[in-house]
């Protein structure tokens, strides 16, 4: 078999992960399966935190954010309110292998962030993590950093070690659920998340999720602008 759970895995993770390497599952119960699995791998990191005195960032990209990221916020939200998101439209190239910002959401408290968790529907080449997680280093100075993705491919741990020195890749910590070794031509793993994120969550393809602004960062800007009216109110 060329998948393999990690310890953390439960049922509901199990049962999540098949959800979503059915051909079969429609854009809402994909989504759905993204956001419980979110739950789950936030009641993991969670445990493994385990801080009150932290200052916490979650970083996504824009087509995980209203699922997989919020997932992992509401659990988190249960016992940490310092809590602030960082959000990344990524242009792909596949043939080049980078995966450059063409547009972010970073909230204020990013900057003051001591624990950093950079959250991917699945994590391949690893070339969008590092993009993101390079920008997000620039920003603030975090003693940790959790790597957090339902899947992962064998080799991903080792590419994204490589991209960066010694001192931040030792701060690396990895929170999964599988962990895949067949890889498609097309670079899709088997069975991965079920072929494309991007239109398994009805998206047409990259130009049109990048033309979409997440629930989640909407909500949050709104409710960051409410905030600093009622402050200068006052």
């Amino acid at each position: 078999m060329s998948r393999h759970f990690s310890d953390y895995t439960n049922e509901i993770g199990i049962s999540n992960l098949s959800r979503l390497a059915d051909s079969s599952t429609n854009a809402q119960d994909y989504s759905s399966a993204l956001y419980l699995l979110g739950k789950e791998l936030g009641i993991v990191l969670a445990e493994q935190i385990n801080d009150e005195n932290i200052k916490l960032c979650v970083a996504c990209t824009v087509e995980d954010a209203d699922f997989l990221a919020k997932g992992i916020i509401d659990s988190l939200s249960d016992l940490y309110s310092d809590i602030s998101l960082a959000c990344f439209w990524n242009q792909r190239q596949q043939a080049l292998s980078i995966a450059p910002i063409i547009k972010k959401y970073c909230e204020p408290a990013v900057n003051s962030a001591n624990v950093l968790v950079i959250v991917k529907s699945i994590i391949s080449s690893a070339c969008v993590v590092k993009t993101n997680l390079t920008n997000l280093i620039q920003e603030c100075e975090p003693k940790r950093i959790f790597v957090v993705a339902p899947v992962i491919h064998c080799d991903a741990q080792a590419k994204l070690n490589k991209e960066f020195p010694d001192s931040i890749a030792e701060k690396f910590e990895y929170i999964y659920f599988a962990v895949d070794e067949k890889m498609e031509t097309n670079g899709n793993l088997v069975p991965g998340i079920g072929g494309n994120v991007y239109q398994r969550l009805g998206f047409k393809d990259q130009d049109d999720k990048n033309k979409f602004i997440p629930k989640l960062v909407k909500e949050r800007r709104e409710s960051l602008i409410s905030a600093s009216k009622q402050k200068v109110a006052v």
